[in-house]
Protein backbone atom coordinates (compact mmCIF):
# COMPACT_ATOMS: atom_id res chain seq x y z
CA UNK A 1 0.00 0.00 0.00
CA UNK A 2 1.25 3.50 -1.08
CA UNK A 3 1.23 6.61 1.12
CA UNK A 4 -1.68 8.03 -1.19
CA UNK A 5 -3.58 5.03 -0.33
CA UNK A 6 -2.76 5.68 3.36
CA UNK A 7 -3.61 9.54 3.26
CA UNK A 8 -6.56 8.75 1.19
CA UNK A 9 -8.27 5.82 3.72
CA UNK A 10 -7.20 8.26 6.63
CA UNK A 11 -9.01 10.69 5.58
CA UNK A 12 -11.91 8.50 4.38
CA UNK A 13 -12.37 6.95 8.50
CA UNK A 14 -12.44 11.21 9.47
CA UNK A 15 -15.45 11.18 7.80
CA UNK A 16 -17.79 7.64 8.54
CA UNK A 17 -21.29 7.60 7.29
CA UNK A 18 -24.12 7.10 10.21
CA UNK A 19 -22.00 7.51 12.62
CA UNK A 20 -21.12 10.48 15.31
CA UNK A 21 -17.56 9.39 15.29
CA UNK A 22 -17.13 12.11 12.74
CA UNK A 23 -18.80 14.85 15.60
CA UNK A 24 -16.24 13.85 18.04
CA UNK A 25 -13.45 14.70 14.82
CA UNK A 26 -15.01 18.04 14.90
CA UNK A 27 -14.76 18.40 18.03
CA UNK A 28 -11.04 17.30 18.36
CA UNK A 29 -10.38 20.00 15.63
CA UNK A 30 -12.09 22.46 17.95
CA UNK A 31 -9.72 21.82 20.74
CA UNK A 32 -7.03 22.20 18.25
CA UNK A 33 -8.00 25.45 16.90
CA UNK A 34 -8.64 26.78 20.87
CA UNK A 35 -5.39 25.80 21.72
CA UNK A 36 -3.58 27.29 19.22
CA UNK A 37 -5.83 30.51 19.01
CA UNK A 38 -5.13 31.01 22.36
CA UNK A 39 -0.89 30.46 22.05
CA UNK A 40 -0.76 33.26 19.34
CA UNK A 41 -3.11 35.46 21.18
CA UNK A 42 -0.85 35.37 24.87
CA UNK A 43 2.21 35.55 22.57
CA UNK A 44 1.74 38.13 20.12
CA UNK A 45 -0.09 40.38 22.94
CA UNK A 46 2.87 39.52 24.84
CA UNK A 47 5.23 40.53 22.14
CA UNK A 48 3.44 43.33 21.81
CA UNK A 49 3.94 44.71 25.23
CA UNK A 50 8.23 44.35 24.61
CA UNK A 51 7.58 46.22 21.49
CA UNK A 52 5.73 48.80 22.97
CA UNK A 53 7.74 48.70 25.89
CA UNK A 54 11.10 49.17 24.16
CA UNK A 55 9.90 51.94 21.52
CA UNK A 56 8.48 53.80 24.51
CA UNK A 57 11.61 53.56 26.76
CA UNK A 58 13.93 54.84 23.42
CA UNK A 59 11.07 57.62 22.97
CA UNK A 60 11.17 58.74 26.48
CA UNK A 61 14.53 57.67 27.25
CA UNK A 62 17.89 58.47 25.61
CA UNK A 63 20.05 55.35 24.00
CA UNK A 64 22.75 56.46 26.21
CA UNK A 65 23.21 58.40 29.46
CA UNK A 66 26.18 59.92 30.38
CA UNK A 67 27.49 60.85 34.22
CA UNK A 68 30.39 62.37 35.78
CA UNK A 69 32.24 60.04 37.65
CA UNK A 70 33.23 62.10 40.41
CA UNK A 71 30.57 65.02 40.55
CA UNK A 72 26.62 65.09 40.60
CA UNK A 73 26.86 67.26 37.70
CA UNK A 74 28.49 67.57 34.29
CA UNK A 75 30.05 71.34 34.52
CA UNK A 76 31.18 71.43 30.38
CA UNK A 77 28.87 68.97 29.13
CA UNK A 78 29.96 70.78 25.73
CA UNK A 79 32.79 68.57 25.84
CA UNK A 80 30.62 65.63 26.14
CA UNK A 81 28.18 66.90 23.29
CA UNK A 82 31.61 67.15 20.83
CA UNK A 83 32.77 64.30 21.70
CA UNK A 84 29.35 62.56 20.80
CA UNK A 85 28.46 64.08 17.92
CA UNK A 86 32.23 63.22 16.67
CA UNK A 87 31.52 59.50 16.34
CA UNK A 88 27.70 60.03 14.68
CA UNK A 89 25.39 60.50 17.36
CA UNK A 90 22.89 62.99 18.79
CA UNK A 91 22.97 64.30 22.24
CA UNK A 92 21.52 67.04 24.39
CA UNK A 93 22.23 68.57 28.11
CA UNK A 94 20.17 67.14 30.16
CA UNK A 95 19.25 68.15 34.31
CA UNK A 96 17.10 65.71 36.11
CA UNK A 97 16.43 66.12 39.16
CA UNK A 98 13.57 65.06 41.64
CA UNK A 99 11.25 68.26 43.06
CA UNK A 100 8.09 68.76 45.03
CA UNK A 101 5.00 70.07 42.88
CA UNK A 102 2.75 72.57 44.97
CA UNK A 103 -0.35 72.95 43.47
CA UNK A 104 -2.88 75.31 46.11
CA UNK A 105 -2.61 72.82 49.40
CA UNK A 106 -1.79 69.66 47.43
CA UNK A 107 1.66 68.54 47.26
CA UNK A 108 2.84 65.28 44.89
CA UNK A 109 6.59 64.20 43.68
CA UNK A 110 7.51 64.67 40.15
CA UNK A 111 10.62 63.95 38.15
CA UNK A 112 11.92 67.75 36.33
CA UNK A 113 13.97 67.38 32.94
CA UNK A 114 15.58 70.16 32.01
CA UNK A 115 15.99 70.77 28.21
CA UNK A 116 17.04 73.37 26.28
CA UNK A 117 13.72 73.51 23.76
CA UNK A 118 15.42 73.96 20.31
CA UNK A 119 17.75 71.04 20.93
CA UNK A 120 15.44 68.90 22.72
CA UNK A 121 12.96 69.34 19.80
CA UNK A 122 15.53 67.74 17.79
CA UNK A 123 16.32 64.57 19.35
CA UNK A 124 13.80 64.02 21.97
CA UNK A 125 10.98 63.68 19.93
CA UNK A 126 9.01 66.14 22.40
CA UNK A 127 7.66 68.19 19.49
CA UNK A 128 5.49 65.31 17.63
CA UNK A 129 4.13 64.56 21.48
CA UNK A 130 2.77 67.78 22.24
CA UNK A 131 -0.89 67.90 22.48
CA UNK A 132 -1.76 71.72 23.66
CA UNK A 133 0.09 74.58 23.11
CA UNK A 134 3.68 74.92 21.49
CA UNK A 135 6.70 73.42 22.19
CA UNK A 136 8.16 76.58 24.31
CA UNK A 137 10.10 77.17 27.65
CA UNK A 138 11.05 80.83 28.18
CA UNK A 139 12.02 81.59 31.53
CA UNK A 140 9.54 80.55 33.93
CA UNK A 141 7.57 78.40 32.05
CA UNK A 142 7.03 74.17 31.97
CA UNK A 143 5.42 71.88 29.90
CA UNK A 144 3.35 68.95 31.75
CA UNK A 145 1.67 65.83 30.59
CA UNK A 146 -2.10 64.97 29.67
CA UNK A 147 -2.09 62.86 33.00
CA UNK A 148 -0.31 65.27 35.47
CA UNK A 149 -2.78 67.87 33.94
CA UNK A 150 -5.69 65.96 34.88
CA UNK A 151 -4.24 65.09 38.27
CA UNK A 152 -3.95 68.83 39.56
CA UNK A 153 -6.27 70.40 37.50
CA UNK A 154 -4.05 72.66 35.56
CA UNK A 155 -4.46 73.79 31.74
CA UNK A 156 -2.75 75.85 29.76
CA UNK A 157 -1.52 79.28 31.26
CA UNK A 158 -2.17 78.71 34.95
CA UNK A 159 0.55 78.67 37.62
CA UNK A 160 1.64 75.66 39.69
CA UNK A 161 4.49 75.98 42.36
CA UNK A 162 7.71 73.59 42.55
CA UNK A 163 9.78 73.10 45.45
CA UNK A 164 13.66 72.29 45.18
CA UNK A 165 15.08 69.77 47.46
CA UNK A 166 18.60 71.00 47.30
CA UNK A 167 16.67 74.22 48.73
CA UNK A 168 14.76 72.81 51.34
CA UNK A 169 17.82 71.04 52.95
CA UNK A 170 19.69 74.13 53.15
CA UNK A 171 16.54 75.35 55.86
CA UNK A 172 17.64 72.79 58.12
CA UNK A 173 20.27 71.09 59.81
CA UNK A 174 20.83 68.29 61.77
CA UNK A 175 22.50 68.41 64.88
CA UNK A 176 24.88 65.82 66.84
CA UNK A 177 21.73 64.41 68.83
CA UNK A 178 19.78 63.55 65.66
CA UNK A 179 17.56 66.75 66.19
CA UNK A 180 15.94 69.06 63.15
CA UNK A 181 16.78 72.61 64.14
CA UNK A 182 15.91 75.38 61.45
CA UNK A 183 18.68 76.72 59.87
CA UNK A 184 19.14 80.79 61.33
CA UNK A 185 22.02 81.62 59.32
CA UNK A 186 20.42 81.21 55.65
CA UNK A 187 17.80 83.04 53.91
CA UNK A 188 14.14 82.25 53.76
CA UNK A 189 13.37 79.89 51.24
CA UNK A 190 11.30 81.00 48.51
CA UNK A 191 9.97 78.33 45.92
CA UNK A 192 9.68 79.06 42.57
CA UNK A 193 6.29 79.56 40.49
CA UNK A 194 6.35 78.42 36.62
CA UNK A 195 3.66 79.08 33.92
CA UNK A 196 2.18 75.63 32.04
CA UNK A 197 3.35 77.17 28.21
CA UNK A 198 2.34 73.05 26.56
CA UNK A 199 1.09 69.73 27.61
CA UNK A 200 2.67 66.52 26.16
CA UNK A 201 1.68 62.95 25.92
CA UNK A 202 3.93 60.52 25.39
CA UNK A 203 1.50 57.75 25.65
CA UNK A 204 3.45 55.98 28.20
CA UNK A 205 1.44 56.15 31.82
CA UNK A 206 4.52 56.22 34.23
CA UNK A 207 6.64 58.74 32.49
CA UNK A 208 3.40 61.34 31.78
CA UNK A 209 2.32 60.69 35.10
CA UNK A 210 5.81 62.06 36.44
CA UNK A 211 7.38 64.03 34.25
CA UNK A 212 7.75 68.07 33.82
CA UNK A 213 9.58 69.62 31.54
CA UNK A 214 11.41 73.37 31.69
CA UNK A 215 14.38 75.06 30.80
CA UNK A 216 17.85 74.10 31.05
CA UNK A 217 18.84 77.07 32.93
CA UNK A 218 15.61 77.09 35.06
CA UNK A 219 16.43 73.75 35.99
CA UNK A 220 20.42 74.85 36.73
CA UNK A 221 18.86 77.67 38.83
CA UNK A 222 16.07 75.33 40.76
CA UNK A 223 18.31 73.04 42.14
CA UNK A 224 21.35 75.16 42.05
CA UNK A 225 23.38 73.60 39.74
CA UNK A 226 26.54 75.87 38.10
CA UNK A 227 25.79 77.86 35.52
CA UNK A 228 25.41 76.31 31.82
CA UNK A 229 25.60 72.61 33.59
CA UNK A 230 24.11 69.52 33.77
CA UNK A 231 23.25 66.27 35.82
CA UNK A 232 23.62 64.45 32.51
CA UNK A 233 24.11 63.66 28.60
CA UNK A 234 21.39 61.90 26.65
CA UNK A 235 22.88 60.59 23.61
CA UNK A 236 20.69 59.28 20.44
CA UNK A 237 21.77 56.97 17.41
CA UNK A 238 20.06 56.04 14.13
CA UNK A 239 20.67 51.97 15.15
CA UNK A 240 20.08 52.11 18.94
CA UNK A 241 20.31 47.93 19.34
CA UNK A 242 23.66 48.95 18.44
CA UNK A 243 24.47 51.27 21.21
CA UNK A 244 27.23 49.13 23.07
CA UNK A 245 29.61 49.14 20.42
CA UNK A 246 29.28 53.35 20.28
CA UNK A 247 29.21 53.25 24.32
CA UNK A 248 32.50 51.94 24.03
CA UNK A 249 33.93 54.16 21.39
CA UNK A 250 33.06 56.98 23.41
CA UNK A 251 34.07 55.20 26.84
CA UNK A 252 37.56 55.50 24.95
CA UNK A 253 37.31 59.10 24.10
CA UNK A 254 35.90 60.41 27.61
CA UNK A 255 37.54 58.10 30.38
CA UNK A 256 36.31 60.31 33.45
CA UNK A 257 32.31 59.70 32.67
CA UNK A 258 30.10 56.86 33.79
CA UNK A 259 28.01 55.35 30.94
CA UNK A 260 24.78 53.52 30.84
CA UNK A 261 23.05 52.16 27.59
CA UNK A 262 19.16 51.67 27.39
CA UNK A 263 19.18 48.00 27.42
CA UNK A 264 21.85 47.92 30.98
CA UNK A 265 18.77 50.07 32.65
CA UNK A 266 16.75 48.39 31.33
CA UNK A 267 17.80 44.77 31.70
CA UNK A 268 15.73 43.59 34.28
CA UNK A 269 12.42 44.56 32.69
CA UNK A 270 13.23 43.27 29.04
CA UNK A 271 14.46 39.95 30.74
CA UNK A 272 11.07 39.60 32.72
CA UNK A 273 9.20 40.08 29.88
CA UNK A 274 11.33 37.67 28.09
CA UNK A 275 10.94 35.29 30.43
CA UNK A 276 7.18 35.70 30.93
CA UNK A 277 6.89 35.28 26.98
CA UNK A 278 8.46 31.80 27.65
CA UNK A 279 6.76 30.87 30.35
CA UNK A 280 3.37 31.45 28.89
CA UNK A 281 4.12 29.06 25.80
CA UNK A 282 4.94 26.74 28.04
CA UNK A 283 1.82 26.40 29.75
CA UNK A 284 -0.42 27.27 26.75
CA UNK A 285 1.21 24.43 24.96
CA UNK A 286 -0.82 21.97 27.37
CA UNK A 287 -3.98 23.33 25.76
CA UNK A 288 -3.13 21.87 22.62
CA UNK A 289 -1.76 18.70 24.73
CA UNK A 290 -4.99 18.26 26.16
CA UNK A 291 -6.52 18.58 22.52
CA UNK A 292 -4.19 15.48 21.42
CA UNK A 293 -5.28 13.37 24.10
CA UNK A 294 -8.94 14.32 22.83
CA UNK A 295 -7.62 13.09 19.29
CA UNK A 296 -6.20 9.68 21.01
CA UNK A 297 -9.63 8.92 22.30
CA UNK A 298 -11.08 9.56 18.91
CA UNK A 299 -8.75 7.30 16.92
CA UNK A 300 -9.13 4.64 19.42
CA UNK A 301 -13.08 4.38 18.87
CA UNK A 302 -12.62 4.72 14.84
CA UNK A 303 -10.33 1.55 15.13
CA UNK A 304 -12.43 -0.23 17.54
CA UNK A 305 -15.33 0.78 14.41
CA UNK A 306 -12.63 -0.17 11.81
CA UNK A 307 -11.56 -3.80 13.35
CA UNK A 308 -12.85 -5.52 9.95
CA UNK A 309 -11.71 -3.60 7.77
CA UNK A 310 -8.35 -3.43 9.32
CA UNK A 311 -8.14 -7.36 9.50
CA UNK A 312 -9.22 -6.95 5.49
CA UNK A 313 -6.70 -5.08 4.94
CA UNK A 314 -4.24 -7.04 6.56
CA UNK A 315 -5.73 -9.97 4.80
CA UNK A 316 -4.64 -8.63 1.49
CA UNK A 317 -1.54 -7.99 1.98
CA UNK A 318 -1.28 -4.41 4.34
CA UNK A 319 2.14 -4.69 6.42
CA UNK A 320 1.39 -3.27 9.71
CA UNK A 321 3.63 -0.29 8.74
CA UNK A 322 0.97 0.76 6.66
CA UNK A 323 -2.03 0.43 9.16
CA UNK A 324 0.43 2.11 11.60
CA UNK A 325 0.45 5.08 9.07
CA UNK A 326 -3.33 5.37 8.15
CA UNK A 327 -3.90 6.25 11.76
CA UNK A 328 -1.25 8.58 12.64
CA UNK A 329 -1.92 10.24 9.37
CA UNK A 330 -5.36 11.35 10.94
CA UNK A 331 -3.97 12.69 13.85
CA UNK A 332 -1.67 14.98 11.44
CA UNK A 333 -4.69 15.78 9.31
CA UNK A 334 -6.52 17.11 12.59
CA UNK A 335 -3.58 18.53 13.83
CA UNK A 336 -3.25 20.74 9.90
CA UNK A 337 -6.77 21.57 10.16
CA UNK A 338 -6.75 22.78 13.96
CA UNK A 339 -4.16 25.04 13.41
CA UNK A 340 -4.93 26.40 10.46
CA UNK A 341 -8.49 27.37 12.11
CA UNK A 342 -6.29 28.33 14.98
CA UNK A 343 -4.17 30.64 12.90
CA UNK A 344 -7.21 32.27 11.18
CA UNK A 345 -8.79 32.40 14.54
CA UNK A 346 -6.23 34.01 16.41
CA UNK A 347 -5.50 36.68 13.61
CA UNK A 348 -8.91 37.96 13.97
CA UNK A 349 -9.05 38.36 18.08
CA UNK A 350 -5.59 40.15 17.92
CA UNK A 351 -6.43 41.71 14.69
CA UNK A 352 -9.46 43.17 16.77
CA UNK A 353 -8.51 42.76 20.50
CA UNK A 354 -9.02 46.53 21.58
CA UNK A 355 -12.61 46.34 20.28
CA UNK A 356 -12.97 42.89 22.16
CA UNK A 357 -11.47 44.58 25.12
CA UNK A 358 -14.52 47.61 25.20
CA UNK A 359 -16.92 45.31 25.27
CA UNK A 360 -16.10 42.57 27.22
CA UNK A 361 -15.14 45.73 29.52
CA UNK A 362 -18.58 47.26 29.17
CA UNK A 363 -20.01 43.87 29.77
CA UNK A 364 -18.16 43.40 32.90
CA UNK A 365 -18.49 46.57 34.33
CA UNK A 366 -14.76 47.41 34.77
CA UNK A 367 -11.64 48.23 33.46
CA UNK A 368 -9.80 44.96 32.21
CA UNK A 369 -7.00 46.94 30.81
CA UNK A 370 -5.70 49.53 33.56
CA UNK A 371 -3.03 51.79 32.24
CA UNK A 372 -2.18 52.77 35.84
CA UNK A 373 -1.10 49.26 36.07
CA UNK A 374 0.14 48.33 32.72
CA UNK A 375 1.77 51.95 31.45
CA UNK A 376 -0.07 51.93 27.68
CA UNK A 377 -3.19 53.54 26.33
CA UNK A 378 -4.43 50.41 24.46
CA UNK A 379 -3.56 46.47 24.50
CA UNK A 380 -0.71 45.90 22.17
CA UNK A 381 -0.37 43.10 19.83
CA UNK A 382 2.04 41.54 17.63
CA UNK A 383 2.14 38.25 15.67
CA UNK A 384 5.58 37.05 14.70
CA UNK A 385 6.01 34.18 12.12
CA UNK A 386 8.46 32.34 13.91
CA UNK A 387 6.12 32.48 16.97
CA UNK A 388 3.38 31.11 14.59
CA UNK A 389 5.98 28.88 12.85
CA UNK A 390 6.66 27.10 16.39
CA UNK A 391 2.79 26.93 17.78
CA UNK A 392 2.05 25.29 14.57
CA UNK A 393 4.84 22.99 14.26
CA UNK A 394 4.34 21.82 17.99
CA UNK A 395 0.19 21.60 17.67
CA UNK A 396 1.12 19.06 14.62
CA UNK A 397 3.74 17.43 15.91
CA UNK A 398 1.31 16.90 19.32
CA UNK A 399 -1.53 15.75 17.55
CA UNK A 400 0.64 13.52 14.66
CA UNK A 401 1.83 12.11 18.51
CA UNK A 402 -1.11 11.21 19.64
CA UNK A 403 -2.10 8.97 17.03
CA UNK A 404 0.67 6.67 17.54
CA UNK A 405 -1.35 5.22 20.28
CA UNK A 406 -4.51 3.84 18.60
CA UNK A 407 -2.05 2.73 15.43
CA UNK A 408 0.06 0.82 17.27
CA UNK A 409 -3.63 -1.04 18.54
CA UNK A 410 -4.55 -0.91 15.21
CA UNK A 411 -1.02 -2.71 13.73
CA UNK A 412 -0.77 -5.76 16.31
CA UNK A 413 -4.15 -6.48 15.31
CA UNK A 414 -4.81 -10.22 14.00
CA UNK A 415 -6.49 -10.37 10.53
CA UNK A 416 -8.26 -13.48 11.32
CA UNK A 417 -9.41 -12.49 14.82
CA UNK A 418 -10.33 -8.90 13.31
CA UNK A 419 -12.51 -10.60 10.71
CA UNK A 420 -14.52 -12.33 13.05
CA UNK A 421 -15.27 -9.19 14.79
CA UNK A 422 -18.94 -8.76 14.66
Amino acid sequence: MNLKTEFFLARRYMRPKRSAVSIITIISVIGVTLGVAVLIVVLAVMTGFTDIMKQKLLDTRAHLQVYSRFSQSIIDPARVISASEKLGGRAIAIVDRPALIQRKRSFVPKGIIGIDPEAAGKVFNLKEQIKHGKLSLEHNEVIISTVIARELNLWLGDKLIVHSPPRLAKMFNVGKDGKVVFNKNDRVYLPEEYTISAIYSFGKYDFDRNIIFMGLDDADELFQLPWGAASSVYIWIDEPFAIDGFADKLKAELPMMRMYTWKEINRDLLGVLQVEKNMMFFLMIFIVLVAAFSITNTLITIVYQKTREIGLLKALGASSASIMRIFIFQGFIVGVLGSSCGVLMGWLVVRYRNGLVDFISKMAGRDLFPKEFYFFNELPGRIVLSDLLIICISAVILCTIGGIIPALSAAIQDPAKSLRNE
